[in-house]
């Protein structure tokens, strides 16, 4: 019998300081802990829709990003919004450094930010409706 996966269950985010990581993402962008944590602890988990999301104390964090064969920078991790726009807005006002939004036909609305460590993540706004687009 082929073992076939079910889904996602756990993201492991490696950060250098698990305290200050965990505070942003809750500020920014309001996830929620998984599990209690208490400062000192290796790691804090978050949940994202269903998914298990670890902020993971390391001493060098890797770039969790590749460069596609069009030379376009691509995140390892893209997360799913509502009111891709306005989350948007949301992060350029606290100061988040995030990239150009994107548009692709038939694919929707995108964009990256950059956390306090370096790590590129995409924000998507779900699948587009005709009106979703104007030029």
């Amino acid at each position: 019998m082929a073992t076939i996966p079910q889904r996602v269950a756990v993201i492991q985010w490696p950060v250098k300081n698990v305290e200050r990581s965990l505070k942003w993402y809750q500020e920014v962008l309001g996830v929620t802990l998984t599990f209690p944590f208490t400062p000192g602890d290796p790691a804090a988990w978050l949940c994202i829709g269903d998914v298990g999301f670890g902020l993971v104390q390391t001493e060098e964090v890797p770039r969790l990003e590749f460069t596609d064969m069009q030379g376009n920078l691509q995140p390892i991790v893209q997360l799913q919004v509502n009111e891709i726009h306005e989350v948007y807005r949301h992060l350029q006002d606290k100061k988040v450094t995030v990239s150009d939004m994107r548009y692709i036909s038939d694919g929707g609305y995108s964009f990256s930010f950059t956390d306090p460590d370096g790590n590129t993540v995409s924000l998507w706004g779900g699948w587009p409706s005709p009106e979703d687009h104007t030029d």
